[in-house]
């Protein structure tokens, strides 16, 4: 998928068992269904200082450069993360799909969704699904304080919170990228000024 999408890079909990996930992508792997060679994907660093130097061992000719960011959550990578994720959706940044049911109806309304098979048809609402997933996510979240920190509880145990992590270290390595670049372009503009 990495390839398919042309991903900058993957944003990986290393916590648990993204940790043995890390582990195993710093290394070269054989594709199942094609029996071709992937290469191995480095790491960029990520919320913690360790994170790129503990895999450097790990890094051969072939290796992607930066293709893994990883996040190690704590309290305050929490907090920072859950106002960043609030302030996004309520400037309007963030824009959601249609319900999926919306979706559904509107799909089978033209030539193209009525001649789908329900394979098709399934592969094609996907994304519809996943935002009504992440949407019933989000609602399920209840914010807290803890002194300076910013706690989301699940109010419903049984519903996971999985779509909503993805989205909010999704948006925090954004933001990462997006203060980087400003970082650079001011270390230039400041390379071009004079002082008398």
């Amino acid at each position: 998928m990495f390839f398919q999408y042309k991903a900058r890079a993957l944003v990986i909990d290393a916590n648990g068992i993204g940790a043995g996930l890390v582990d195993y992508m710093v290394k070269a792997q054989i594709e199942p269904e094609t029996g071709d060679t992937l290469p191995p994907f480095g790491v960029e660093g990520g919320s913690y200082e360790e994170a790129s130097t503990d895999y450097k061992k790990f890094k051969t000719d072939d290796t992607i450069l930066n293709a893994m960011y990883l996040v190690k959550a704590n309290a305050p990578f929490n907090t920072e993360a859950h106002a960043y994720v609030q302030t996004q959706m309520s400037s309007g940044k963030i824009k959601f799909l249609i319900d999926e049911q919306t979706a559904k109806a509107k799909l089978l309304t033209t030539k193209k969704g009525q001649n789908m098979t329900p394979d098709e048809r399934n592969d094609y609402l996907m994304p519809f699904t996943q935002t009504s997933i992440l949407k019933d996510q989000l609602l399920n979240l209840v914010e807290s304080n803890e002194g300076i920190n910013i706690i989301l509880k699940q109010n419903n145990r049984s519903i996971p919170k999985d779509k909503f992590s993805a989205l909010e270290y999704g948006l925090y390595y954004i933001k990462q990228e997006e203060e980087r670049k400003k970082k650079h372009k001011s270390r230039d503009i400041s390379k071009l000024l004079f002082f008398t």
